[in-house]
Formats: structure tokens, C-alpha cells, sequence
């Protein structure tokens, strides 16, 4: 039965979907809001007081068909723990995301990428079938063969059309832990180039197993003059960095490489997270640093949650997030039209200091059906200084602005 909190009465911890079918039933007419573990939360639409139903106990690996290289799991079931039960089978799961704490059922309700979607699409595209509940707490089951039209609304549906129980997942036959992968980098100062470069990854990425570009640009650093006479301003800095990872062979000399790197990145990205007062964002900056200076070489399993490793816990303060899939024909002007969009708005208004940008292949079927090609994915974050009287009114326009970019360029929002 589902368990509730002694600390909080509105809080339940559901075992199995029978627990969920009652929880959502009881908790009726009152709101409800799904977590699924992770670090994001997504509300599931009943009306009027709000009560939490928790799938962090939901988190079994219910059966492996290593033949048919299937696995059926719990919706509160971590990634990178089905992972690692695969590997004891000789097969892992083609899209785990960036971190560690990513579950089954919620990255299949926001349709779920990495750095490995230029081979396999989205994470929602290798999900088999699935169980849910839906707001009236009934229970059903759909897949790619039955209830298909009913599956495409729940993957990627936020929870809004039901919440996601249980999940047969495709593995492929891969060992991350002897897979290496060498990084074949190339760093840019120059945004048109970075964009032209990534354009020819993306559509030619021939056998990288990751691939992935990031670009930084910061707003003009100020500094104080002594005594108080004023401040100086120190410029912008624009960088950029497009790395696609590729398989090669293991060697001593490798694997001693790897072993250094990786207790290297572990210790900046402990140090930055602790890291407070003064020097906090120096040394946070000094991490996100690590991750424009990936190492040489690396195994599959290190590369997939590199950023988790490195930086995950150092990003701290508000930040706007932009996000969209690109059609291949559309993709250098759609990259080029929202970054214009944002620094524009950073001049204008100074309410935006570092823009970042994050871009890779989307080669999904599902995609691929609603555009009649692949995509880019291009996500950008924009740190925000401290509120002001007008950051509403700006976001609002900025989001006004995204999606006018969306209906000219045929780019979805994600």
C-alpha cells in the first residue's frame, strides 16, 4: 500500500502502480504533483490543494531479456542503476542523460536526450510500451503496437495526460565500461565558425558514438578602481567547442591518462560545489571551465556523465532556459537568430550576464515523422542578475521572441 510520510501528510511513497491508482483516486479533487527522484518535478493536472506522490520507491529493475535485449523497469528506476544491471548482460541503455539521477518515468515525459542522440534518437524513441495512471486514477497500458496514438501523448506529455508506472526499455549490446572513446576537439573564438562547424558534425558525424558543442559568452566584466573612483570595464569573452568522441583501442598508457583525469575532475567538481563566500565563483567557473577542456580520452561510461561530474552540482542562481529542435535545413539560421536574440536583449537591458549555448544531433523517428528530417537540439542559458522591476517583462519578450524564431525556422520548443 502506498506509504505516507510521518513528517508530511501529504506526502506518498507509492511501491507499485496499484499504490499510484490509489493515491491519485484518494487525493482527488486536490493537486497533485508527481517526482519522480530526479531533480525536477513535474505536476500532474488535478485541481485545488496540492499533495506529492514520490516514485523514489519505484525504483526496481523488474525482468531483463537479454536475447531480445529488453528491460522492463519502474518508473522511479535511476538510469544509470538499470545501466549498470545491463552490463552484468553484456548490453546498456542507448540514452542515459547527464547525470546520475535521472529516472526512467520522468525522462521519458519530457522525451529525454544526450550527447548519444545523433545515433539514437531521444530516449522516449527506444521506450517499448509503458503503464500509467491517469487523472481519473484508472489504469492503462500502451506501446508502439497498441494504444500508439495514446503512447506518442504520454512520452514527452510532462505528466499532463498521465502519470508513467512501469517501462519496457530497448538496450543495445555494449560494454561502457571497456568502450574508449577519443575526443576529436576543436575550439573556436569566432561564433559563425562554431556554428558552421557544428552544422557539418551534425549532419556527417560518420562512427562518434558523442558528440556535442558548447559555446560561452559573457557580458563585459567590470571591475572596481581603488578608493572608490569607479569601475573599468574588462571586455567580453567568447569561446567555443565542438567535440565528438570517438571509439579507439585501450592501452596502458591510456587507461593511466583516463584514471588521473577522472580523480581530477572529481576533486574540482567536490571543491565547487562546497566552494562559498569569495571564491565561490571563481572555482565554479574553474569547473565549468573543465567541461570546454574535456580529456583526450575517456571510457563511454566516464563520457556520458561527464558533466555530472564535473559541474552539475556548481550551476547555482536563476538562469532563463531556452530550448529547441532545429530541422537540419534550418539549423545555422535558427542557432544564429537566437543567439542575436539573446545577446541583443543582454545589451539593451544588462539583465542577463553569461549566455551559454549547448547544441548535438537529434536523429529521432518520431522527429523525423513531423519535419521530414533530423534535427539539431540547441539549448541556451542565460544567467540572470539579480531581480529587477522589469525581469518579468523581459523574459515575456524574450519568450515572445523565441517562439517567432520557432514559426519562421519550423523549430519546435522543447
Amino acid at each position: 500500500m502506498s506509504t505516507t510520510l510521518a513528517a508530511r501528510s501529504d506526502e506518498y511513497l507509492p511501491r507499485d502502480t496499484a499504490d499510484v491508482v490509489r493515491t491519485v483516486r484518494d487525493s482527488r479533487p486536490q493537486r497533485l504533483t508527481v517526482r519522480g527522484g530526479e531533480r525536477s518535478e513535474d505536476e500532474f493536472p488535478l485541481p485545488d490543494r496540492r499533495v506529492v506522490l514520490s516514485l523514489r520507491r519505484m525504483n526496481r529493475v523488474q525482468a531483463v531479456d537479454a536475447d531480445a535485449r529488453l528491460v522492463r523497469v519502474q518508473a522511479g528506476a535511476r538510469l544509470s542503476d538499470v545501466d549498470r544491471t545491463l552490463a552484468a548482460h553484456g548490453l546498456g541503455l542507448p540514452i542515459v542523460g547527464d547525470h546520475r539521477e535521472i529516472t526512467a518515468g520522468g525522462f521519458a515525459a519530457v522525451g529525454g536526450l544526450s550527447a548519444a542522440s545523433h545515433r539514437y534518437g531521444m530516449f522516449s524513441d527506444n521506450v517499448v510500451s509503458l503503464e500509467y495512471v491517469d487523472p481519473d486514477g484508472r489504469f492503462g497500458t500502451c506501446g508502439r503496437t497498441h494504444n500508439a496514438e495514446h503512447f506518442r501523448r504520454i512520452l514527452g506529455g510532462a505528466g499532463r495526460t498521465g502519470i508513467i508506472t512501469a517501462l519496457t526499455l530497448e538496450a543495445v549490446e555494449v560494454d561502457k565500461d571497456r568502450t574508449w572513446l577519443t575526443s576529436d576537439g576543436h575550439r573556436f573564438l569566432d561564433f559563425d565558425t562554431f556554428v558552421e562547424h557544428s552544422h557539418a558534425e551534425i549532419t556527417r558525424p560518420g562512427d562518434a558514438l558523442l558528440q556535442v558543442g558548447r559555446w560561452v559568452d559573457t557580458s563585459p566584466l567590470r571591475a572596481a578602481l581603488p578608493v572608490g573612483t569607479g569601475s573599468v570595464q574588462l571586455g567580453t569573452v567568447r569561446f567555443g567547442q565542438w567535440s565528438s568522441l570517438h571509439p579507439t583501442a585501450a592501452t596502458p598508457s591510456l587507461r593511466a591518462r583516463r584514471e588521473l583525469g577522472s580523480r581530477a575532475r572529481k576533486g574540482l567538481g567536490a571543491i565547487a560545489s562546497a566552494a562559498s563566500g569569495r571564491a565561490a565563483m571563481p572555482v565554479r567557473n574553474a569547473a565549468a571551465g573543465a567541461l570546454m577542456f574535456s580529456p583526450k580520452v575517456m571510457t563511454l561510461r566516464d563520457a556520458e556523465f561527464l558533466a555530472d561530474t564535473v559541474i552539475s552540482s556548481t550551476e547555482r542562481g536563476p538562469a532563463l532556459r531556452i530550448a529547441v529542435f532545429a530541422p537540419l535545413s534550418t539549423y545555422t539560421s535558427t542557432l544564429h537568430r537566437l543567439h542575436d536574440l539573446l545577446t541583443d536583449h543582454r545589451e539593451r537591458s544588462g539583465y542577463f550576464t553569461v549566455i551559454s549555448a549547448m547544441t548535438y544531433g537529434v536523429r529521432s523517428p518520431y522527429l523525423h515523422e513531423l519535419a521530414g528530417e533530423d534535427h539539431g537540439f540547441i539549448t541556451f542559458t542565460c544567467r540572470l542578475r539579480p531581480a529587477g522591476s522589469n525581469t518579468d517583462a523581459l523574459i515575456r519578450d524574450v519568450e515572445s521572441g523565441v517562439d517567432e524564431i520557432c514559426r519562421n525556422e519550423r523549430a519546435r520548443r522543447y
